[in-house]
């Protein structure tokens, strides 16, 4: 019983550090907001401590995310499976749940800790159809239609 927990604890420590991503001492790749004015001592330093700064806060934010994520797509999952076979295999249903449940983000990255990036826990579901009964709003107006011919006072006929 404890081998399959500890390869489990092992798979999310490796998924963490891989979504966080590699970073080189001279990359200086999408920092350039990180920048600050650099200090007479540290120098490029700054910037360095604090991409890897965002980096362990975004591993540390995945250890609760990524099993919150992972728990919820799974059960979406099975709900969505019940709702097929309770409704007679009506596929509309299934994939209402399914589309919220399985789609959206599993890793979080540093842009969207720091808020540059949008993510999303929950995907969105997917658009019904306006109903039949409603009026639907009129085609824009065709830009290449010649005018319509202009016809009263002042106007040869």
């Amino acid at each position: 019983m404890k081998g399959w927990r500890s390869m489990v604890a092992v798979g999310l420590v490796a998924g963490v550090m891989l979504a966080a991503g590699p970073v080189r001492a001279g990359d200086e790749s999408d920092t350039s907001s990180l920048r600050s004015e650099p200090s007479p001592v540290s120098g490029e330093s700054d910037v360095t401590w604090s991409t890897v700064g965002w980096g362990v806060l975004t591993g540390l934010a995945n250890v609760l995310y990524v099993p919150a994520k992972v728990a919820y797509a799974g059960l979406g999952a099975v709900t969505g499976g019940m709702a097929l076979g309770l409704t007679g295999g009506d596929t509309k249903t299934a994939e209402s749940i399914w589309e919220p449940s399985l789609f959206g983000n599993y890793f979080l990255t540093p842009s969207m800790v720091q808020g540059q990036e949008p993510f999303s826990f929950a995907g969105s579901p997917m658009a019904a159809p306006p109903p039949a009964h409603e009026e639907q709003a009129p085609p824009p107006p065709d830009p290449y239609a010649p005018p319509p011919p202009r016809r009263g006072p002042g106007y040869d006929s």
